[in-house]
């Protein structure tokens, strides 16, 4: 009985130790995290704790989700709720580090309800799952003194920008003064934009709508943006120009340009020899910087060359020469990753994991006096220039072949900070006064690229909107952040974005297409060889020997069949080999994934049990050596 009380008393007493220290580590520890993901998606970046720290009025983030109605609805549905938790965590996490600004509110609105009327006059997207049930999941920021913003809709598949849509938010309703920023280009990338129920509906009746590029509309949630004309002859009141493609500018545009920057005001240039996404629907590539925008660059040490550009076959994309082709390994697609970044340290490159151009321009500069320069995003080390032609862009292959490696890293951003020396000895205007360096210093961002920022080639469109495919959009961003001083934006806005790729994997595709690219280029040789000499004998034909000629090439054509077809399986084992290669890594993964962790706990049984045993087997002969010395203690006292 007395056993039995003191296991009851055991156990009560285990019971209450292990609820008094869960309530002192809650009480005690209830902030601490510790975030094992590479990515660190369950923390915040120091670049959100600088935005929380600058905080100076209360703000009430009020989290709408339909948790009733999601409960209701379908499996799918209901997957919505761990993404939920996870909003509701990380807001939490945001009004710790908020010095109590951040009043958190939850509302679960149901129909017929004042919350539900109050997420309609939000804004917040409503979706209706039945006659009697909406759902809504949308985030809005207040001020006390009214200022209003608004996430309509949080998208579970954008978990990796949760965080910088939260910030933005967060920081719009804090800073509604917007810095001013003109933007003169000889692509109309600034339109007068559609409500978006107009767009939608214009969609729906199948028609185009046209609009500002979405990288600039995502620059006017921040900023203001105007239009800046091209024959404009002064540019002043700005917190930075943007000057995309020049190459038509007039003499007193540049003059106006460069009389900006000597005044203290800040660019950013985006210069392009081959922009393939012209709107002009002209016949190849549309080439930039033009002559007066020349002028300007090579005041600052700066050449981007016609006719060159970076190049680097580890970096290359997939892409197809024509509608017909098979997708292929493209020189003109450079595909970065972090080895295009690293070596820079660059703040406004600084996270990003993809990032994609189009026939970058080769960078070159020659450093002029009282000016720095530093890369932004080059190729990596295996990358190099190649020189080529408007018409040997439409021949991928062969400038495939073309290219050698130089082992250098080719740039394709640069930042140059300084004091600038006018690129004019003196004003156009006698009027004018003529600055002949910058009264302070400044930078200028300059990209051989345009393409990447371009709609094809940095979003998409999804069931809930448009969605970023890379990082195009946030190097973007990131230099127009840079440029204005602002940086606590960057380093969140590719959070999340890791590439994981499997190198080996990659290694043995690559080592496969290689093979198979040599038989591809055999086989199509056949096909030109055999369609010349139908051609030829074509051309031989008269009504004399028509008959004949037809046999010849018939007898041709069955010839080359059958080497094509000798050819055609030698491809098919050269892939398959190369497939058989990766599937067998993919089934060694398998298997190691699966008996690993046992085989772990296995052997760490067997080395607990060896050392228990060690230690018994010790604990055992050292009670032996007492009792022994006992013993002879005892028949010694005897004696």
């Amino acid at each position: 009985m007395e056993r039995k009380t003191k296991n009851r008393i055991s156990i009560g007493l285990a019971i209450f130790s292990m609820c008094m220290a869960v309530y002192i580590g809650n009480s005690l520890l209830g902030g601490f995290r510790l975030d094992l993901t590479e990515e660190k998606i369950y923390s915040i970046s120091e670049g959100t704790k600088s935005v929380l720290s600058k905080l100076n009025t209360p703000i009430r983030l009020k989290l709408y989700y339909s948790k009733t109605a999601a409960n209701k609805g379908t499996e799918a549905l209901r997957f919505f709720n761990k993404h939920y938790t996870y909003v509701k965590d990380l807001l939490h996490l945001y009004a710790k580090h908020s010095r109590n600004n951040l009043k958190i509110e939850l509302i679960d609105p149901r129909p017929d309800t004042a919350e539900e009327e109050e997420a309609v006059i939000h804004g917040l997207r409503k979706f209706a799952l039945s006659p009697t049930e909406s759902y809504f999941f949308g985030l809005v920021a207040k001020t006390e003194g009214g200022q209003e913003k608004v996430i309509d809709f949080i998208d579970p598949n954008k978990k990796d920008s949760l965080e910088y849509d939260i910030t933005k938010l967060i920081y719009q309703v804090q800073n509604p003064q917007k810095k001013q920023i003109g933007v003169l280009s000889s692509i109309d990338v600034l339109k007068d934009d559609m409500q978006p129920y107009l767009q939608q509906l214009m969609r729906m009746q199948g028609k185009q709508v046209e609009g500002s590029w979405i990288s600039f509309k995502l620059l006017k949630e921040f900023h203001e943006v105007k239009k800046i004309e091209q024959d404009t002859e002064k540019i002043s009141g700005l917190d930075l120009l943007v000057l995309i493609h020049p190459k038509d500018l007039s003499e007193k545009t540049a003059y106006a340009i460069d009389q900006y920057l000597m005044n203290g005001g800040k660019l950013l240039v985006f210069a392009d020899p081959a922009f393939v996404s012209s709107e002009t629907g002209a016949m190849g590539p549309s080439s930039s910087p033009g002559v007066q925008s020349r002028r300007l660059l090579r005041s600052w040490g700066v050449e981007i060359p016609e006719n060159k550009f970076a190049g680097d076959k580890a970096l290359s994309g997939y892409g197809r020469a024509s509608m017909h082709s098979l997708p292929t390994k493209m020189l003109a697609l450079l595909s970065c990753d972090r080895s295009c970044v690293t070596s820079w340290e660059h703040n406004v490159s600084t996270g990003l994991e993809k990032t994609n151009f189009i026939l970058p321009g080769a960078l070159e500069w020659e450093a002029k006096e009282g000016l720095s320069y530093k890369p932004i995003i080059s190729t990596s080390k295996q990358g190099g220039v190649y020189q080529a032609q408007s018409f040997e862009l439409s021949h991928p292959q062969s400038l495939w072949q073309k290219f050698r490696s130089e082992n250098k890293e080719v740039p394709i951003g640069l930042q140059i900070v300084g004091k600038f020396k006018s690129a004019f000895d003196k004003a156009l205007d006698k009027e004018t006064e003529h600055l002949k360096e910058s009264k302070k210093e400044t930078a200028a961002l300059v990209f051989s690229d345009l393409d990447f920022i371009t709609d094809n080639y940095a979003f998409q469109s999804g069931m809930f909107g448009i969605s970023a495919t890379n990082d195009n959009s946030n190097l973007f961003l990131n230099a127009v952040e840079s440029q204005l001083g602002n940086t606590d934006l960057m380093s969140i806005r590719a959070k999340g974005r890791v590439d994981r790729s499997f190198k080996v994997v990659s290694a043995i595709e690559e080592e496969a297409e290689k093979a198979t690219k040599n038989k591809v280029m055999e086989i199509q040789a056949n096909i030109n060889r055999f369609q010349a000499e139908l051609n030829e004998l074509g051309s031989k034909a008269t009504a004399g020997n028509v008959a004949l000629l037809r046999n010849e090439g018939l007898k041709k054509k069955k010839e080359l069949a059958k080497k094509l077809a000798s050819l055609k399986k030698e491809l098919r084992e050269v892939k398959r080999e190369g497939r058989e290669k990766v599937e067998s890594l993919g089934m060694f993964l398998r298997w190691l994934n699966a008996l690993l962790m046992p085989f772990v706990f296995v052997l760490l049984a067997f080395v607990y049990q060896y050392f228990r045993q060690k230690k018994k087997s010790k604990w055992q002969s050292s009670i032996r050596e007492s009792e022994e010395v006992d013993w002879e203690q005892i028949k010694g006292v005897r004696a």
